[in-house]
């Protein structure tokens, strides 16, 4: 069904990784084979009782414990939880209960952690008070806070390493400051991103409990073990028939242990190990980093030397959310990680939050991981893998360099960024090579400053519809980072040029209509080409989905109609509205979308008085006013689809249905050069026809000049399916009725 071939680059290892050949050999061989319970007494029994205790006594020698249970789990997340609830029912048995007993834990653990402390806290009524261990700028615990508060602690739960940053404590100081100050208190350590990157010698320190995890050191999912130490409490997480001497009761995963004792056994060789040393490991780092500042040689590193394990890499660019990279990274076949919790605005690791860095780096971090048994070929061509997206950032002026600039097709016409509900435009004129702004914002005026740069194009001018009252114009920081090259001087307040009616650049022609009410100064903009109406920029007179807020200081209901009104009487009701906020991934509205989705714009458009709306738009500012962020209008969230999800697998059955389909590519210009969708569709589809490219960030541009067509098919693809299902949603607000999503995107094509 594919095109080419595309080569996959795995550098995520700290998240998972793949089974090395000999662990999944001995996994298949316990269960075609060796599959006996060794709970049973006969020689098949015996035999898989007999690997079982072999695998235990290896993972002692391994981490160094000579005493102490070593008990097989499903993983880390059920040997956290065994830990805690021992820890939390021996703490419960003494009476260290109550809001002044504390249970600590770093500030950078895994959430595995926190959220197992507190949820067996409150399970277990303990109600102690659950506090995080503050980390310093290289993500070391804070000695100092854990001196002052550790006397009143019951537990604490630290990290051999961190998985975002590949941070390691400092285990010896660690215990020596914790035995000092409370020898009772219970400590458990979360070795899960240790064993095969740093020493463990378990046997010589006082760690009560350890919890491994096979599937990130080659072992397959659904195996673990943890660490007890001698005479330290345990309560059995899960009772029934007794297997690991009552400690851990169920029928043991043998085919995991198996595959544990092979990985075991590469990790104890001497010689000849799959696994590298860690003079290697350290000179793949060198390497890979090496690579990554040929791509971008503002890289910062987030975490390095003397404070980490080699095989983590965690990066910021300047410029550069994380999903840039990844999008990028992805397109390209090469898997890393933004390691970023979830937010409906630019996702933030918590982890470099917590080590106090600035927020572009944290809204920008990047983790690259190798596994300790890289080979030198594997680090090569990952090297290789890397160092080819230099071409791609270079050409679509991600990264500026002194290549001579060309106008690729994507540069061109009007561009629609954002950031988070933030919205700034770019028109760019090819044959004139000049540009113009329209609403700047300040995460996006370094990108926006690449492009015209990067593309040798002429500032003509940088425009706002209006003094933005959540944010400021980023008109100043624009100049200045191109050099001012159209002088602030001689402009009014929203940088339009004095005594200009209009403004040309090559074939569009820009006029301005006054439009307060949102604020006293608000203007839209009308662009036309060559005399004919092609969109307006309406600030936030009207949004998609709504209209301007007019409670704020110079807000004018009776202008905002007014302003409505008159807006309606120069533009058609199809002709696109672009606004400086989109607060719900609609990108654009109309007149007539308008009308339809906001029955207050209709009843402002019907004339009506203002005691029939004037009462809406003050409740609306009640609502927004009572609202935990600032909005600059009150817009109400579609929840419209696209017409249908096509599955990957049926997408080849689905293309000879659909003759008439058009395949739309809706990644971004500088993923679709990373990796063509083309290789990834049937070549029957290729003989017939050739993909749409059509970025988000063009979606507006290809409505205005009409290279989509109501009455054709699409199947829009992107990477995941998200922004795909977005823009499906967007034409179908316009009218598109045949408009098809790809589940999964290219990842479930790879």
């Amino acid at each position: 069904m594919k095109g080419a071939a595309h080569t996959e680059v795995y550098l995520d290892n700290n998240a998972t990784t793949p089974v090395l050949p000999v662990a999944a050999e001995a996994a298949m061989h316990a269960m075609q084979r060796g599959y006996g319970n060794p709970s049973s007494s006969h020689a098949t029994g015996i035999k898989a009782k007999a690997e079982l205790e072999t695998t235990r006594a290896l993972a002692r020698q391994l981490i160094g414990a000579r005493s102490g249970d070593i008990v097989f789990t499903s993983g880390a997340t059920e040997g956290i939880q065994a830990s805690i609830v021992s820890a939390l029912m021996a703490a419960r048995a003494q009476s260290k209960t109550g809001a002044a007993t504390l249970l600590l834990y770093g500030a950078t653990e895994h959430k595995a952690v926190p959220e197992s402390l507190k949820h067996w806290n409150r399970v277990l009524q303990l109600n102690a008070t659950v506090k995080a261990i503050p980390v310093d700028q290289h993500g070391v615990l804070d000695s100092g806070f854990i001196r002052e508060h550790l006397t009143a602690a019951v537990m604490i739960c630290t990290m051999a390493a961190n998985n975002e940053t590949g941070v390691k404590q400092d285990l010896v100081a660690l215990e020596q400051l914790i035995r000092s100050v409370n020898p009772q208190v219970y400590w458990m350590v979360d070795c899960v991103q240790a064993l095969g990157k740093m020493s463990l010698n378990i046997a010589d320190t006082s760690i009560d409990y350890a919890p491994f995890s096979g599937h990130k050191l080659y072992a397959p999912k659904g195996i673990g073990f943890l660490y007890v130490r001698k005479d330290t409490p345990y309560q059995p997480f899960i009772a029934g028939g007794g297997q690991e001497s009552g400690l851990r009761s169920g029928t043991e995963n043998l085919p995991g242990i198996a595959a544990l004792h092979a990985i075991f056994s590469e990790l104890a060789k001497t010689s000849g190990s799959a696994f590298q040393t860690e003079d290697t490991l350290w000179h793949y780092r060198q390497q890979l980093i090496a690579a990554l500042r040929q791509v971008f040689p503002a890289l910062v590193l987030n975490s390095d030397i003397p404070h980490v394990v080699p095989t983590t890499i965690n990066f910021s660019v300047p410029g550069f959310y994380s999903k840039d990279i990844m999008d990028l990274f992805d397109a390209a076949g090469i898997r890393v990680s933004s390691g970023s919790a979830c937010s409906s605005k630019v996702p933030s690791s918590f982890v470099l939050d917590a080590m106090g860095l600035d927020s572009w780096r944290s809204q920008g971090a990047i983790r690259l991981s190798f596994g300790p048994a890289m080979t030198k070929v594997e680090c090569e061509h990952a090297c290789q893998a890397i160092a080819a997206l230099k071409a791609v950032v270079s050409k679509h002026c991600l990264v500026l360099t002194d290549a001579t600039p060309t106008l690729e097709i994507h540069a061109r016409g009007l561009l629609q960024l954002k950031h988070e509900a933030l919205c700034s435009y770019v028109l760019i004129c090819p044959d004139s090579l000049k540009a113009l702004v329209i609403d700047p914002v300040l995460p996006l005026a370094g990108r926006i400053a690449n492009i015209i740069q990067g593309h040798g194009l002429q500032l003509k001018a940088v425009l706002d519809t209006h003094l933005h009252q959540d944010h400021q114009s980023a008109r100043t920081e624009l100049l200045t980072l191109l050099g001012n090259p159209c002088a602030a001087s001689g402009c009014d307040v929203l940088g339009w040029p004095e005594h200009s009616p209009e403004i040309q650049l090559g074939p569009y022609q820009l006029t301005r209509l006054a439009t307060p009410g949102h604020t006293p100064e608000a203007v839209s903009i009308l662009l036309y080409k060559q005399q004919q109406l092609l969109c307006a920029f309406t600030g936030d007179v009207i949004l998609p989905g709504g209209v301007g807020r007019t409670d704020l200081p110079g807000g004018d209901i009776s202008a905002l109609a007014n302003s409505i009104r008159l807006l309606a009487g120069k533009v058609g009701q199809h002709t696109l509205l672009l606004s400086s906020h989109d607060y719900a991934q609609r990108f654009f509205t109309s007149l007539a979308l308008a009308a339809t989705e906001q029955p207050l714009i209709q009843a402002l458009l019907n004339n009506q008085p203002h005691t029939e709306w004037q009462p809406q738009l003050q409740q609306q500012a009640v609502t927004l006013q009572q609202a935990s962020s600032y909005f600059c209008g009150l817009v109400e969230v579609s929840l419209s689809d696209a017409t249908d999800v096509i599955a990957p697998a049926h997408l080849a059955d689905f293309l000879q249905q659909w003759p008439q389909m058009q395949v739309v590519d809706v990644r971004e210009p500088h993923e679709q050069s990373a990796g063509a969708l083309a290789q990834y569709l049937p070549a029957a589809y290729l003989a017939q026809h050739s993909v749409q490219e059509i970025p988000l960030s063009k979606l507006a541009d290809a409505v205005i000049h009409r290279q989509l067509h109501c009455e054709q098919p699409l199947l829009l693809v992107c990477r995941s399916g998200n922004r795909s299902l977005v823009a499906c949603k967007v034409l179908g607000r316009l009218g598109f009725k045949q408009v098809f999503n790809l589940k999964g995107g290219t990842a479930l094509l790879c």
